[in-house]
């Protein structure tokens, strides 16, 4: 199976993401068909799928035109009319074990050999809830962020039995759909992002717990510093930017001790992402990007 072969998408569960995911395949233009427990869920998400791509209209990312035809490609119905008819379905109910167990046998049961069976979970593992499925070479994990419709990323995991066939055909998929799919070469609760920001929200709120600083000025000192340099870096790239890798060892300090592997690679002076022989322009193309940045978000005159 191939991108090519994914004619139909499906999506279980209607509601805060499922929407969303919903919205994703459509304006990439598949047919889509979604479900959920009650006629009135479905009808709920039929509105908010109708209020976000006016918002995009609004906000000049798609034209009325586009909006309306992908959502006339969107279809509420019965998992029972969804499964046999979809090549690729992603379930988004409850982040339940014992519900996603329940859902994916069924689907296992119903879809045709060749579809392949997503989950949206934050938390919990293929390896899991997804044990007892015959075709364990077509679950795979593909985990967006709310809003769906909107964030870029979304994390791509194999389970256990996931073949590379239907790992690549799921980034592929992404992709198409205008996200970024994030591979991820590993499963384990909470996998990449979520761990990363569970950490963040964690100091963040001890700090607030101790007094450190008041919520609003915690939110605030995030947003403007490094939450203000993140669209251009992440971390690595940030120690790459701040030339962690060229300090000597004793400054180093602290920033090094966090595994052996970085160690070594700081020991060897190995940035991650840029040419050490080409610093300073890695520098400026970054200041002129944040620049445009201040301008944009802090500082929309010019001084004079």
């Amino acid at each position: 199976m191939n991108l090519a072969d994914v004619k139909r998408v499906g999506v279980v569960g209607a509601g805060t993401m499922g929407h969303g995911i919903a919205i994703n395949f459509a304006l990439a233009g598949y047919p889509v068909l979604i479900s959920d427990v009650t006629e009135a869920v479905l009808k709920g998400s039929t509105a908010r799928i109708r209020s976000a791509l006016d918002l995009f209209v609004e906000e000049g990312l798609i034209s009325m035109r586009r909006a309306d035809d992908a959502f006339s490609l969107i279809t509420g119905t019965t998992l029972e009319v969804l499964a046999p008819q979809c090549d690729f379905i992603t379930e988004a109910i409850v982040d339940r074990s014992s519900d996603k167990r329940a859902l994916f046998n069924q689907l296992d049961a119903l879809c045709s050999p060749q579809t392949i069976l997503a989950s949206n979970t934050s938390s919990l593992v293929l390896s899991d809830f997804g044990s007892d499925v015959k075709r364990q070479d077509k679950i795979v994990l593909t985990h967006y962020f709310a809003p769906p419709h909107i964030v870029p990323g979304v994390e791509v995991a194999k389970g256990p039995g996931t073949s590379d066939e239907t790992y690549d055909l799921t980034c592929d998929l992404m992709t198409a759909a205008r996200k970024v799919p994030i591979r991820l070469k590993m499963e384990r609760p909470g996998y990449l992002l979520n761990t990363v920001q569970r950490a963040l929200g964690q100091a963040a709120t001890d700090l607030w717990a101790e007094g450190m600083a008041s919520a609003e000025d915690i939110e605030l000192g995030i947003i403007s510093t490094f939450g203000f340099r993140m669209p251009h870096e992440g971390p690595m790239k940030h120690y790459d930017l701040a030339g962690l890798w060229r300090w000597p060892e004793d400054v180093r300090g602290s920033w090094a001790s966090a595994n052996e592997q970085m160690k070594q690679r700081l020991a060897n002076g190995k940035p991650w992402f840029i040419d050490p022989d080409r610093f300073d322009e890695a520098l400026e193309a970054r200041d002129r990007e944040y620049a445009r940045r201040l301008k944009a978000l802090y500082w929309p005159e010019t001084l004079d």
